[in-house]
């Protein structure tokens, strides 16, 4: 996956470049017993006439009312069972919604649920749209808030990284320079979204919000900018 990111420098200057996920080979394979790799497939379980909710909706009509005499049925008639549908290969599939009938919604409408520190619900209003702010007017800044990457790797938890790409010969130049400096000081930079750098990265609309710790790497005239996000933060407890 890749996208666009504007980032600003020590000395205030901006670029827009690319990140990209680098995609890493699994190192394990899992295989059967003659030698096959094992590979992970969606299969049908039972289809939605056949689930419990389904079945204990309608066991007051047909079987009592009881999940005691439901449990019978089940084991005198296996309705859960469908023999035509159960094992079968899902192929690719959407995602739909339903309702409580298990109908599907052609229209509906999200609505935010806001609870307490208890669990009860208190108000419920329209979501609110937070768009990304990664790719905008206002570049990524440098705030000057540095971390050793000894200390950096004790103190975050890095749960996503992201390499910094170039897209021409002066953003080369651009960011081969951040990732010397960073190198040379052997520390991570705190990036800040907003005017004054103070709010977190959103890297996609109503996404999590991450604080985002740039490191570079450099060997001869090659370099590496990574883009490491974090959501916790270690407290040491004495």
């Amino acid at each position: 996956m890749s996208r666009w990111i504007k980032l600003s420098n020590s000395h205030g200057r901006s670029a827009r470049v690319r990140m990209e996920a680098r995609q890493m080979t699994p190192p394990i394979q899992f295989k059967s017993d003659d030698g096959r790799v094992v590979t992970a497939a969606k299969i049908i379980k039972s289809p939605l006439s056949k689930t419990y909710s389904y079945l204990r909706s309608h066991c007051t009509h047909q079987w009592g009312n009881s999940d005691q005499e439901l449990a019978q049925v089940l084991l005198e008639a296996d309705p859960e069972i469908d023999m035509e549908a159960a094992g079968r290969y899902t192929g690719p599939t959407d995602r739909v919604l339903l309702d409580s009938n298990n109908k599907v919604l052609y229209a509906a409408s999200e609505i935010e649920v806001v609870l307490d520190a208890n669990g009860q619900e208190i108000e419920r209003r329209p979501p609110v749209t937070t768009p990304a702010n990664i790719d905008t007017e206002k570049p990524l800044l440098w705030t000057g808030k540095m971390f050793k990457r000894s200390q950096a790797v004790r103190r975050f938890v890095f749960t996503r990284n992201y390499q910094i790409r170039h897209i021409d010969g002066l953003s080369f130049d651009f960011l081969f320079a951040m990732a010397a400096e960073l190198d040379t000081s052997d520390s991570l930079v705190l990036l800040g979204a907003g005017t004054h750098g103070k709010e977190p990265l959103l890297l996609e609309r109503n996404g999590l919000p991450y604080r985002g710790f740039l490191e570079g790497r450099v060997s001869g005239d090659k370099y590496l900018l990574i883009l490491h996000l974090s959501q916790l933060e270690l407290i040491q407890i004495i």
